[in-house]
């Protein structure tokens, strides 16, 4: 850039267009360093953030990669640049700039933090793996629908709950089963040698292999280790937001649909059958919210009406009304309702009170199924965070991501009794929700006007304010256009 700046100087003064002299005494920027590169990633963020991903926002990621890989930055290693170092790691992979935060560190023997410098090497070289078992994948099954179901599962609980609840969940008739005639169903799992060793000697992982194959991606030693410390690592997520994408390569790979359904999760009967069908309406990607649920009394509760084996087949209403019973504190502290008097803090959806069960706005949804055509647009990835950041790498519009109908799909989390979300101390207001969204992407903000009626039995709550009002409010405020809001096959 800074060449073509000079060249077009020169050129101007060679048709007396601006004196020559002039052209001379024109200061051209610094070089680039680390200090200026973490300022300017970040402020690309907020930039993306308000804008979406735009043409102006990629031209500059496109330099910001020029420079790096022509190897124009500066680095002394002073201990201002050593200190912007651990803003820029991050600002990096949110803008999925993964390849030339590695040729930094590796140009410079950047002092990037050692649990950072083993998950990034590690992913690099998985990712390139998975993509290429992906092609092989594809090679052997090219004229089908392939289903990829990604997941991270490791450690006695989660590997546990994983295959007692989630998986047989997922082998319900509506289900993997139902799923299977519709193509190839590829089960991606990321765990490590005890988590591998554990599914492979379970019942259901029997059953599991009647309708997926499986395709382990198995976490070494060191990083595993990283990750059994879980949220005393500083920045814990993003290294989980890179692991979530060794999936992602092998459908890319593959070329096929991507189910990213959470294994702390319960799946309503016909979920993903019907989840897979919404291509065919033109919608590439779909979600939403539910009712996150207490693990400790709501897997007992799942135990009693459902025992150990078998599939867990229950419908919407069903899951709902007993995630409702066992509720979690981050599901109540988000409900509009005359007794939530200490709202969430930091929302990504609103429940309201209706007859029947629960209305649900959501901000930004996890991306329970995408497919192939819409995964083939996540080409500059964010590393940090799928739920967050990927939907609007792979959309500029919301009008073909479908917010599920409940009657339809549904999947219902669940989290620890004793893990806690900060709240406000009062009860909900418009300006405390839009202040927590200022770095919400456009497109996420479009997906807020699409409407769940979630069917379930509430009781306990009392409805203190009007869901087609607040939400007309919210979308006013949040300035979202029209033309954002339209769903496929709108006039």
């Amino acid at each position: 850039m800074l060449a073509l700046e000079k060249l077009i100087r020169q050129i101007r003064s060679a048709l007396g267009l601006q004196p020559r002299d002039d052209a001379v005494e024109v200061a051209l920027p610094p070089p680039a360093t680390l200090a200026t590169l973490a300022a300017e990633t970040d402020a690309l963020i907020k930039r993306e953030v308000s804008d979406g991903c735009t043409l102006d926002v990629e031209t500059r990621i496109k330099e910001i990669r020029r420079i790096i890989l022509a190897d124009e930055v500066l680095y002394e290693g002073t201990e201002a640049e050593q200190q912007s170092l651990d803003w820029l790691w991050v600002s990096m992979l949110r803008l999925g700039l993964f390849a030339e935060l590695l040729h930094l560190v590796r140009r410079f023997g950047l002092p990037l933090r050692p649990e950072v410098k083993t998950f990034a090497e590690f992913c690099e070289r998985q990712y390139q793996v998975n993509h290429q078992l992906g092609e092989v994948y594809r090679a052997r099954h090219p004229d089908t629908d392939i289903f990829t179901m990604g997941c991270i599962v490791w450690g006695d609980e989660y590997v546990g709950n994983f295959l007692k609840y989630n998986l047989r969940s997922m082998l319900s008739p509506g289900n993997l089963p139902a799923l299977s005639a519709q193509g190839r169903i590829v089960m991606s799992i990321v765990t490590d040698a005890a988590g591998e060793a554990r599914m492979r000697a379970a019942a259901v992982f029997r059953e599991l292999a009647r309708y997926a194959e499986i395709e382990f991606t198995t976490i070494p030693p060191e990083v595993i280790g990283i990750l059994r410390r879980g949220h005393l690592v500083q920045h814990f997520y993003i290294l989980y937001g890179m692991l979530d994408h060794c999936s992602i390569y092998f459908a890319q790979g593959a070329r096929s649909h991507l189910f990213m359904i959470p294994v702390d999760a319960i799946v309503a009967d016909g979920s993903l059958n019907n989840m897979a069908n919404y291509r065919r309406e033109g919608y590439e990607c779909c979600g939403g919210g539910n009712i996150v649920a207490e693990t400790e009394t709501f897997l007992s509760a799942l135990d009693q009406r459902f025992g150990d084996e078998g599939p867990i087949r229950i419908s919407t209403e069903e899951l709902a009304t007993l995630a409702v019973e066992h509720a979690h504190h981050y599901f109540r502290s988000q409900v509009l309702a005359s007794e939530n008097v200490d709202f969430g803090k930091h929302p990504r959806e609103l429940f309201w009170p209706v007859n029947g069960g629960v209305e649900i706005h959501s901000v930004f949804i996890h991306p329970l199924f995408t497919t192939a055509s819409g995964i083939a647009k996540y080409i500059r990835k964010h590393f940090a965070n799928v739920d967050y950041g990927m939907i609007p790498r792979m959309f500029s519009s919301p009008v073909t991501i479908k917010v599920m109908d409940p009657s339809q799909a549904y999947v219902n989390n669940f989290t620890a009794a004793g893990r806690r979300y900060e709240t406000t101390g009062r009860p909900f207001t418009v300006e405390d929700f839009l202040s927590c969204h200022d770095y919400t992407y456009p497109v996420q903000k479009g997906l807020f006007d699409q409407t769940q009626r979630l069917p379930c039995r509430l009781n306990g709550w009392t409805m203190c304010s009007d869901v087609t009002q607040d939400v007309r409010t919210i979308i006013a405020r949040f300035g979202v256009a029209e033309e954002m809001r339209q769903p496929v096959g709108s006039p």
